[in-house]
């Protein structure tokens, strides 16, 4: 394994501790490029977790660059690993499965020559989706997103885009058996210091649609 592939992750997020990120600069960039993607996909990360979240998304991004060169069974029991970690912390695994992809996008499109090796981002990102369906079909989780939007009205479905979506989400991790998962995210998202009656109403009731849905 090449030296100059690793580096410390506090390089790029004093935070971060003693694990690795990669240390191809064209790496880097696309795994901050990447990182940057999911948060503006997502709202709901700077509202919940702020600049220091900004921080840790950019380290996990680049830490997960560094899984392509594990072999693709040795890349997908990691990305489990992380998101499960993630899940548990309020950061469901719907949103990580998204990352992979646009973190494959980024790195083919920078360092081309090493396309194949990024693929297996694809197939651990293609993992979390076939968990996430076989608890909650693609039909049944954007019905439940639609819902959602609905009932909280346009104001704070703009607001807050994707809530309807990530609490499906959450729903089907924890039918994989991450205990936290709902927890972690509908215990924040019903603070009624931050929301109002008409939104935490919503949560309840998505929660209790998808697991309708995921008791079938």
């Amino acid at each position: 394994m090449e030296q100059f592939r690793r580096q410390s992750a506090v390089t790029v997020n004093p935070e971060a501790g003693g694990h690795l990120v990669t240390g191809d600069p064209r790496e880097l960039e696309a795994a901050l490029r990447a990182a940057a993607w999911s948060w503006e996909r997502f709202p709901y990360y700077e509202w919940r977790y702020g600049e220091r979240g900004k921080r840790f998304a950019q380290s996990d991004s680049g830490w997960t660059v560094t899984l392509t060169e594990y072999s693709p069974e040795g890349l997908q029991r990691h990305i489990l690993w992380l998101g499960g970690v993630l899940s548990s912390r309020g950061m469901p695994q719907w949103m990580l499965e998204l990352h992979l992809e646009a973190l494959h996008h980024e790195l083919t499109a920078a360092v081309p020559e090493r396309s194949r090796q990024y693929e297996r981002l694809l197939e651990a990102a293609g993992l979390l989706r076939g968990i996430r369906l076989e608890h909650l079909p693609e039909a049944n989780f954007r019905e439940l997103a639609s819902e959602f939007d609905a009932r909280v009205g346009p104001e704070w479905s703009a607001r807050l885009p994707e809530m309807g979506s990530l609490l499906a989400a959450a729903v089907a991790d924890e039918c994989s058996g991450i205990v936290n998962a709902v927890p972690s995210l509908q215990g924040w998202a019903v603070e009624p210091s931050r929301f109002p009656r008409p939104w935490i109403e919503a949560v309840h009731a998505t929660v209790e649609r998808a697991r309708e849905f995921t008791a079938r």
